[in-house]
């Protein structure tokens, strides 16, 4: 047995609104939500947009249910989610770290990456040391 379909209804200047955060906003997770809200109120099942998206389907309708309740705002991402980094420039000790490896292996990267696995005993890629090195 399945539920009543849910669909939401924008007034002209929501619409508006997301419209222009599915275009311009820097975050593409936010994008993708303003689109999904945007297909949901032209009569799109939930099922359909989360196939679209390739999203499950409680996903779209809890975007839904954010957006009557919280609105635009309830869309941006909250602070807390995501994975913590494993290397922060906010850290003293992974700078010091950081600056000595790279005074004692100028140039090598994966030097540099296993000094800094063996001094802060923490797993990372030679990606996130170039990341880090670019901050």
């Amino acid at each position: 047995m399945s539920r009543k379909e849910k669909h939401i209804d924008l007034n002209e200047s929501e619409q508006i609104t997301l419209r222009e955060g599915a275009k311009y906003h820097p975050k593409p997770e936010f994008r993708e939500k303003c689109r999904a809200l945007l297909l949901n109120q032209t009569g799109v099942t939930i099922k359909q947009i989360a196939t679209h998206l390739d999203v499950n389907h409680n996903t779209v309708g809890t975007w839904i249910n954010t957006w009557e309740t919280a609105g635009i705002v309830g869309l941006n991402r909250k602070l807390g989610q995501g994975r913590n980094p494993i290397l922060s420039v906010t850290n003293p000790r992974h700078i010091g770290h950081l600056d000595k490896a790279v005074d004692t292996h100028a140039q090598n990267v994966k030097a540099i990456q296993a000094e800094l696995v063996k001094e802060l005993n923490t797993p990372m890629s030679s990606d996130t040391v170039k990341r880090f090195l670019k901050k």
